[in-house]
């Protein structure tokens, strides 16, 4: 499979969750950094990525093929999750270049970076 690499979309299963949250088999953006990634906490930093495009500022929204997608899909910037690597199920592609920079200046925002 690979270790996963920043700004690749994988399909990930998130398995049972709670309230707002994501849940089930679902594309997934991987945020963290390469060396991260690989790193021994077998963890990755994803964005789970949805075909319910509500244009609100805090979702990126792809068009297919970009990142393998099939469909249109908005990435969640307000979901960030650590998932296990043995979550991640099958790689798709990758975003462009200002697809993520956009994902990075929402993330920021969020976070007050």
């Amino acid at each position: 499979m690979g270790d996963p690499a920043r700004g690749e979309i994988w399909l990930a299963d998130f398995g049972t969750t709670r309230g707002h949250e994501q849940a089930g088999r679902r594309p997934v953006l991987i945020l963290s950094v390469d060396p991260f990634n690989s790193g021994p906490a077998d963890l990755a930093i994803v964005l789970p990525l949805t075909s319910t495009i509500r244009n609100i500022p805090t979702q990126v929204v792809v068009q297919p093929p970009e990142g393998g997608l099939r469909q249109t899909s908005a990435i969640l910037c307000d979901a960030i999750r650590s998932i296990s690597t043995s979550r991640l199920i099958q790689r798709w592609g990758t975003v462009t270049a200002p697809t993520l920079t956009n994902v990075e200046t929402v993330v920021r925002f969020l976070l007050g970076l």
